[in-house]
């Protein structure tokens, strides 16, 4: 099985991108940040329903989609959640936003993931620096700002459902699909270790052995990286205006690899760290 993996399209700010199906894709995933209804610099706003999503209706291959962090954009993070799955249900994607899906033996566990903030240990320091951009998303739960901490709250709730999920034993390749990444193996290297990549890596490495191959986006810088077993890959578009689309590949394939090597015992491998609420 080969996968084309699309993420951080900004079909808001890159209106003019067309995507076009990889020959010898059996799959496409669109890894989230695929539209944001945020009101730009320049006062305007995506004239295109659906988040764009609408593009690939008529692929020629199944589309597996994750929503990113900017579909929430300006929006109630629950009631553009219900309506994102219904786009999805209209037009024909597969929803993978806490779902499980087994094509051709291939287990796809998806979720958005988010951030909980601890992947450099300074939890306070990565809110202060998370909510200076959160404040301009205009994101909205339970009738406030979705700030660091609600988002550290819903990344709780992403991570529970994910232990669970992969601590099932599988016989066959197993790919996660999210849209924050999963390590710091990923983090942007403009950045380094700043106190804003927790917003956009977590630290589990120690879920990776459980799968065999984990796509994400987010980051706008594409990745590459075995760790173990398991592949590590992020092919996002990015902004033009920050240089960031020189290393995308919009045809990209990524080759499924075969499940060889016994999963590591789901007790050993996964551990739920504290889920006291900060």
């Amino acid at each position: 099985m080969n996968i084309q993996l699309l993420s951080d399209l900004h079909l808001e700010a890159n209106p003019d991108f067309q995507p076009e199906p990889a020959p010898g894709a059996d799959l496409l995933v669109l890894a989230g940040d695929v539209g944001s209804y945020q009101m730009r610099r320049d006062g305007s706003t995506m004239n295109e329903p659906d988040w764009g999503l609408s593009r690939f209706a008529d692929w020629p291959v199944p589309v597996l989609f994750v929503p990113g962090n900017h579909e929430y954009d300006a929006l109630d993070v629950d009631e553009a959640h219900v309506d994102l799955r219904r786009t999805c249900e209209r037009l024909g994607l597969c929803w993978l936003e806490r779902e499980t899906l087994v094509l051709e033996g291939v287990r796809f566990v998806g979720t958005t993931l988010w951030s909980d903030y601890d992947a450099l240990g300074d939890r306070q320091k990565a809110f202060r620096a998370a909510n200076h951009y959160l404040s301009k998303m205009a994101s909205r739960r339970n009738k406030r700002l979705f700030d660091a901490e609600a988002m550290r709250e819903l990344a709780l709730e992403c991570q529970r459902w994910l232990h669970e999920a992969l601590a099932e034993d599988f016989d066959g390749t197993t790919v996660v699909v999210t849209h924050f990444a999963p390590t710091l193996h990923s983090m942007d290297p403009r950045y380094g270790q700043s106190p804003g990549t927790a917003g956009f890596c977590n630290a589990l490495d120690a879920w990776l052995p459980r799968a065999d191959l984990w796509l994400h986006g987010h980051l706008h810088c594409p990745t590459d990286v075995q760790v173990g077993r398991c592949r590590i890959v992020a092919n996002p578009l990015g902004y033009s205006d920050k240089n960031e689309q020189a290393g995308f590949l919009a045809r990209q394939l990524i080759a499924v690899p075969d499940s060889r090597l016994p999963l590591e015992p789901a007790q050993s491998s996964l551990q739920l760290r504290s889920y006291t609420a900060p």
